[in-house]
């Protein structure tokens, strides 16, 4: 792994973390969901949400030499009465191109796994696009396994 460093984000990264996660719309929209707004990230909407996340939630930044190569960005899931667990739950991650396949995105797991430790919280989930079969096979590797399956239908 290059000369990566993983750090906790704080809000000077807000710009930074908005571009990557436009990256990935951008991406997600052109092979996997045609319904994303790509622009949204990069909106006061975007800003608002990554911030909210940075004060109150977790994310992480991957740096190389300071500039902000990957992210991820997670919350803890409480499912309500009706369920014994809580969940660390990856909301969305992201990761340059050009850092891919270099231990950036495990290093980021790895971290938030260790945060979600520190809270007593041993369950996590993410959801990624069924036909994203790279992140799958990647969150298969970090020990994520399927649970649940959404069945979509358009309206007529």
């Amino acid at each position: 792994m290059k000369n990566i460093l993983i750090r906790k984000a704080n809000l000077d990264d807000t710009a930074a973390i908005q571009n990557l996660n436009h990256e990935l719309f951008k991406l997600e929209k052109k092979k996997y969901d045609s319904t994303l707004v790509t622009d949204w990230p990069l909106s006061v909407d975007g800003k608002k949400y990554f911030r909210n996340l940075i004060k109150n939630e977790y994310v992480s930044v991957a740096t190389d030499n300071g500039a902000v190569v990957g992210y991820l960005a997670g919350s803890i899931e409480d499912r309500g009465a009706y369920s014994l667990i809580q969940y660390g739950e990856i909301n969305n991650m992201f990761v340059n191109e050009k850092y891919r396949g270099c231990g950036v995105g495990t290093a980021l797991v790895k971290n938030f796994k260790k945060y979600c430790a520190s809270k007593k919280i041993k369950n996590f989930k993410v959801v990624a696009s069924a036909k994203n079969k790279t992140a799958i096979k990647f969150y298969k590797t970090m020990g994520f396994g399927e649970f649940d399956i959404t069945l979509t239908t358009p309206t007529k």
